[in-house]
């Protein structure tokens, strides 16, 4: 007899049929197996938080506590982009194998995490002036960003595209103001990460997946990667973070008022404590204190004001009470302040035992590199005083040139060399490498101009593809294919042609910016050229926007410079014979100063092969009166996948070995049959199985 039961169909004997006692359980225990369902919701439930919860789970701790702890949601671990002051992906695994709890016994905490609560009723309260948004600092990741790491805090550029820090640099500029501050702060815990915490899986694939790119010498693609993990992660992990809550006032100034004002700075902080103390109800038990006549002053002053609460409750300057506000700070806690170290810290052998230590060393470099190249993109140097005639909006780092005036240098073209190594037969990778400087028509510069190599790359590129098939599996009944790709490589030159003391005014090109598929040009705001200019095109993606006479949009230009070319410019503009001599003396690299000229301001190109290149331009007419936004990596496109079926590199998880080629290649194979292997021997079992049963039965 035959009894259906969901999808599974049941063989029955007849009952008039005499079974053994063995035969009858194993049928017992085959039908239990198969038709064991929940007979009510709750039994699911039970299910569910006995079996499926995994290990490390925070429920398990509230199972096993049998209490409805909650856990701290205030934790360091997470990657963090430190330019724009945001949290990103998880670098770090979270998990509650230990259930540990705060000291206090409020909070679950994660295994690797270690909190030191601030028992004493610490508050902050202080008042702070800013007078140029450079100065400002953030109130929830001000260590972080002081403390960017060694190789990053030369660019003085952290938390500076944050929308906080954007808002208060917009209001300084468009109204001309200065910024006070006031604040009462409410720290609460201070939450650490436990040295060499266990990387989370994601992230340490995307490091090992680097890791091969290195080991494969597939640098352009290693980098492309590693940019894309500073996209996804960040620039930095959180180590420790303060947890509490804040009360916060800004007030906008006229710069104009206070200069005319005989009141002090002092006088004005009072001021500002005072109508921070006002606006939130708040005792005078702080001993501030202000006359009438300053406050009268300020508030006139004041173009504009902002108040805002950083965690705890709701709260509404009319109708709350500052004690009951206080009190809900406990359950409604977020980040006060963050402390952090550079991504490229985590690359090491400790968290990493699968590589060796000269992969480590190279996998640390190229994402410190990355990191580097997202601060880099980012910086733009120029005057940063507001009142002086070459302010810059786009400026971040003040470089000098404040009061300065550059003078137009000439500019004889570019042009690029190719040569490829390989098979070239279906495609030519120095397709489009090949450029001739369109001022003489070939690989050239014209006369009283001379020509610079600004550096020699190479570029693999896949030439053919090759696919060959075999039968494979059990009876070689499967069809297995080998895929072969043939590789070809392009070394190209770029070079750009310097004008010499003879050259006549205005004989070469003017300058129009650049762009490339990922930036636009800062001179238009877009992938475009101004009008009368015409790209051309430079290195791999680098579209140069040149004009014979088009003087109107021209930008002075100061020539190019990278870290293994010099620029001849500022040799050529050096004031006196003392200084070019010591310009050309001061590099022994080169022959050149890697720098501009006086009065121009360094920008970074592009980057290549761990290799920067810059361009000297003036700051002030590359930018008009929009703050420029924040570049985002990848800074490149994204390369060809150069992968052979020679070229392996598989981890053995049972040796802690990597191999590489043709031992990964063998491993993969013996892999492919133990695998196959398996599955026909798990097939073979299960029809015997069935068959012994139904025999049995039968």
């Amino acid at each position: 007899m035959l009894r259906k039961f969901g999808t599974f169909v049941i063989f029955y004997p007849p009952l008039e049929i005499t079974t053994s006692p063995l035969v009858l359980l194993l049928t017992i225990l085959m039908l239990k197996s198969i038709v064991a369902v929940p007979t009510s919701r709750q039994q699911v439930k039970e299910d569910e938080t006995d079996l499926d919860l995994p290990i490390g789970d925070a429920r398990k701790c509230q199972t096993v506590k049998n209490v409805d702890i909650e856990r701290f949601g205030v934790l360091p671990g997470l990657g963090w982009d430190n330019l724009r002051n945001l949290e990103a992906g998880l670098v770090v695994s979270y998990k509650y194998t230990e259930c540990k709890e705060t000291d206090d016994g409020v909070y679950l905490i994660p295994d690797n995490v270690f909190t030191i609560p601030i028992k004493n009723s610490k508050v902050e309260s202080f008042a702070q002036i800013i007078d140029n948004w450079n100065s400002a600092s953030s109130l929830t990741a001000n260590s972080i960003n002081i403390g960017a790491g060694v190789s990053l805090s030369k660019y003085g550029i952290s938390g500076m595209f944050s929308r906080d820090h954007e808002e208060l640099r917009s209001k300084q500029i468009e109204d001309k103001s200065s910024t006070f501050r006031a604040q009462l702060r409410y720290p609460r815990y201070e939450a650490k990460l436990q040295p060499d915490a266990e990387l989370s899986p994601q992230f340490k694939n995307r490091l090992l997946s680097i890791a091969v790119k290195i080991e494969l010498n597939q640098t352009s693609q290693a980098e492309y990667e590693a940019q894309l993990l500073v996209r996804d992660f960040g620039t930095h992990v959180l180590t420790s973070v303060t947890a509490g809550a804040a009360l916060v006032k800004e007030d906008y100034l006229s710069n104009d008022m206070i200069s005319n004002s005989k009141a002090t700075k002092k006088s004005y902080l009072a001021s500002a404590s005072v109508s921070f103390l006002s606006i939130f109800k708040i005792s005078s038990s702080f001993g501030i204190t202000s006359q009438a006549d300053r406050r009268d002053a300020y508030s006139s002053a004041t173009t504009y004001s902002v108040t805002r609460a950083i965690g705890g409750p709701m709260y509404d300057p009319e109708s709350s009470n500052l004690s009951a506000w206080v009190k809900g700070i406990e359950k409604n806690l977020v980040p006060l302040d963050r402390a952090g170290e550079p991504l490229s810290s985590l690359v090491k052998q400790q968290l990493l035992p699968e590589l060796p230590l000269s992969t480590i060393d190279a996998l640390e470099k190229v994402v410190q590199g990355s990191i580097e190249l997202y601060y880099e993109m980012n910086t733009y140097r120029g005057c940063t005083k507001l009142d002086d005639p070459n302010f810059s909006v786009s400026a971040n780092v003040e470089d000098g040139s404040c009061g300065t005036k550059p003078t137009p240098l000439r500019f004889g073209g570019v042009y690029q060399t190719c040569t490829v190594y390989g098979s070239t037969y279906y495609r030519n990778p120095c397709d489009g490498l090949r450029q001739v400087n369109p001022k003489t028509g070939t690989y050239s510069c014209p006369p009283f101009y001379t020509a610079v190599l600004i550096q020699t790359f190479y570029q693999r590129v896949v030439t053919e593809t090759e696919t060959n098939c075999r039968g494979c599996g059990f009876l070689w009944l499967s069809t297995c294919c080998d895929t072969k790709h043939i590789v070809a490589t392009a070394t190209y030159s770029a070079y750009w042609c310097a004008a010499t003391t003879s050259a006549q005014p205005y004989s070469g090109y003017f300058f129009g910016g650049f762009y490339t598929p990922t930036q636009d040009n800062p001179l238009t705001g877009s992938t475009t050229c101004p009008p009368s200019f015409y790209p051309r095109r430079f290195l791999t993606d680098i579209s140069l926007c040149l004009s014979e006479h088009s003087t109107q949009r021209a930008i002075p230009f100061g020539g190019f410079f990278s870290c293994k070319s010099g620029n001849p410019l500022a040799v050529l503009e050096a004031k006196t014979g003392l200084d070019r001599f010591m310009s050309r003396s001061n590099d022994s690299s080169t022959s050149y100063p890697m720098r501009c000229p006086e009065n121009f301001n360094q920008h970074l190109a592009t980057s290549d092969s761990d290799c920067s290149i810059y361009y000297c331009a003036s700051t002030r007419t590359l930018t008009n009166l929009t703050i420029t936004p924040i570049k985002r990596p990848p800074f490149k496109s994204k390369p060809d996948n150069v992968y052979t079926h020679d070229e392996k590199y598989m981890f053995n998880p049972e040796t802690l070995m990597w191999m590489k080629n043709e031992e990964a290649s063998d491993y993969e194979k013996q892999e492919s049959k133990e695998a196959n292997a398996s599955k026909e021997t798990s097939a073979v079992t299960l029809t015997f199985t069935c068959l012994l049963v139904t025999a049995s039965l039968i």
